[in-house]
């Protein structure tokens, strides 16, 4: 089902594919039929308020692509229902949605983010750390990050980490399992690939809601400059 706790945001398109508007999960709103119950072939109808809304004929046909938390992008055949300059709702065609190709897993963004780890875990013993290993976060996503470190404990590839990132002053705890070791040409380690493992939903929505600010903090300062 599309809804607020699974998608990022949702574009409204027309048949040629022109973006008539886009929404992010909480300027829109999803509303079941049949009072309330769903099956994957149900209609729902997605509310949109704002201000200075583009006024949309009655019954035209639009699609809704919904970027996911997922990493997937799903596109729905829609009509619209309603439409005024402070509201848009618009009836949309779940059973009939596309998965579009994926251009990325998830959306990756650089950034300078401090961070703890806490444990190690290695084949199946967890360590917990006395000197916890003070580290920076050099990018990440919703799936992971790429950790730098300066301390000399050489961690492996598989090895489980329990991080604490601050996140604007939002401190999450969560699990990481180290996928790649990057060295630079001389052969040093310069930092480790990782994914997130068992994230809780909640975590999995700050670290969502960190990187979205982040992307519309760099447009509007590239709008700026």
């Amino acid at each position: 089902m599309l809804s607020r706790e699974k998608t990022l945001k949702i574009d409204i398109v027309t048949p040629e594919n022109i973006k008539i508007l886009s929404a992010n999960n909480k300027q829109f709103s999803v509303q079941t039929y049949d009072n309330g119950t769903f099956s994957e072939d149900s209609d729902i109808m997605l509310i949109i308020k704002g201000r200075s809304l583009p006024e949309i004929e009655y019954n035209s046909s639009v699609f809704v692509i919904a970027s996911m938390k997922n990493g997937q992008r799903i596109k729905y055949p829609a009509y619209i229902s309603m439409s005024s300059d402070r509201q848009l709702n618009l009836v949309a065609r779940i059973g009939m949605g596309k998965v579009l190709q994926e251009r990325r897993r998830y959306y990756k963004i650089e950034a300078t983010i401090p961070c703890v780890v806490n444990t190690v875990e290695r084949n199946g013993n967890r360590s917990v750390l006395e000197s916890p290993y003070l580290t920076k976060i050099r990018d990440i996503n919703i799936g992971g990050v790429f950790l730098t470190m300066s301390s000399s404990e050489m961690l492996e590839i598989n090895d489980k980490l329990m991080l604490t990132i601050n996140l604007k002053e939002r401190f999450v705890d969560v699990e990481a399992e180290i996928l790649r070791v990057q060295k630079n040409a001389a052969g040093d380690v310069v930092g480790y690939g990782c994914k997130f493992i068992n994230i809780p939903a909640s975590v999995e929505d700050i670290i969502s809601w960190y990187v979205t600010e982040l992307q519309r903090e760099r447009i509007l300062k590239e709008a700026e400059g």
